[in-house]
């Protein structure tokens, strides 16, 4: 068969994934029995009107390559699922893992597009004890479904792990979007923390940018000069300890401050690889 023909043979056409956990496989529907689908429903391989492929013993049916798509100008294009909604995401050697859609805590936002404006990425809180978070490619991520059934592990801290993950998504199933983010709290925790540290930051640097000057017109004592010359060892050697009094009789030590801003960049940059 010509290439070019096989390919049209696929343009607007649906895909849609047999939510039976034993199965998983992708149907393709014509636009018309697409159409038809209930998204608030389950959806499995023996309601396909295809006869060919309406079991879940069938093999799924063979689909070119999206390169092959993309030189004839054709493109895949994901739907976007809404932020708060419960999803169920493939991953490579685990199975299939509940989440939440949520804004990542520093783009603020949950989903990207590429250059045409079509769906790319999830941001995901994964749920079970405990959470973790991920961009992840719209190709992988679908609805959750009830019928999601438990895969067996001889880890034992993997099974407990995937259960607590199940339990926690059949909680979430009935509660609203906004029920759901209230949970992602993994994206809340990091980002409450790094703004505390940020403003804690935010006063040291203004306290060493205002101290020299409010000890000049106070008529602060100066204790000591800086070093132009940098010793061996700490990078705050090349200052002396005691940079100046103020009247109020409060210490200025250079060095401790900006090992103090350094050592809270150190536990942000923590936080975000965390993230």
């Amino acid at each position: 068969m010509d290439a070019a023909l096989e390919i049209s043979e696929f343009v607007n056409r649906v895909w849609v994934q047999c939510e039976n956990e034993s199965c998983l496989k992708w149907r393709l529907l014509s636009p018309k029995a697409a159409a038809r689908v209930d998204h608030s429903k389950p959806w499995y391989c023996f309601m396909n009107a295809d006869s060919s492929y309406n079991s879940c013993s069938v093999s799924e049916e063979d689909f070119p390559e999206e390169s092959q798509f993309l030189e004839r100008g054709y493109k895949i294009v994901y739907s976007q699922l809404p932020l708060g909604s419960l999803v169920l995401v493939k991953l490579q050697k685990w199975p299939s893992w509940p989440g939440i859609l949520c804004p990542d805590p520093f783009k603020g936002k949950y989903v990207t597009y590429d250059q045409d404006g079509n769906v790319e990425n999830y941001y995901i809180e994964y749920l079970g004890e405990p959470h973790s978070t991920a961009w992840m490619s719209a190709a992988f991520v679908g609805h959750f479904s009830l019928t999601l059934q438990m895969a067996e592990y001889t880890n034992k801290n993997k099974t407990r792990w995937y259960r607590s993950a199940l339990e926690e998504a059949y909680r979430l199933y009935w509660c609203s979007p906004e029920q759901r983010l209230e949970v992602c709290c993994l994206s809340k925790q990091v980002v409450s923390e790094t703004e505390a540290l940020l403003k804690e930051l935010e006063k040291m640097l203004q306290q060493v940018q205002e101290s020299p000057a409010r000890a000049e017109e106070a008529g602060g004592e100066q204790l000591s000069q800086c070093s132009l010359g940098a010793s061996t060892g700490s990078p705050f050697q090349s200052y002396h300890e005691e940079d100046c009094i103020l009247p109020d009789g409060t210490v200025l030590k250079a060095g401790e401050c900006i090992e103090n801003i350094t050592n809270n960049l150190k536990k942000i940059a923590a936080l975000i690889s965390e993230i």
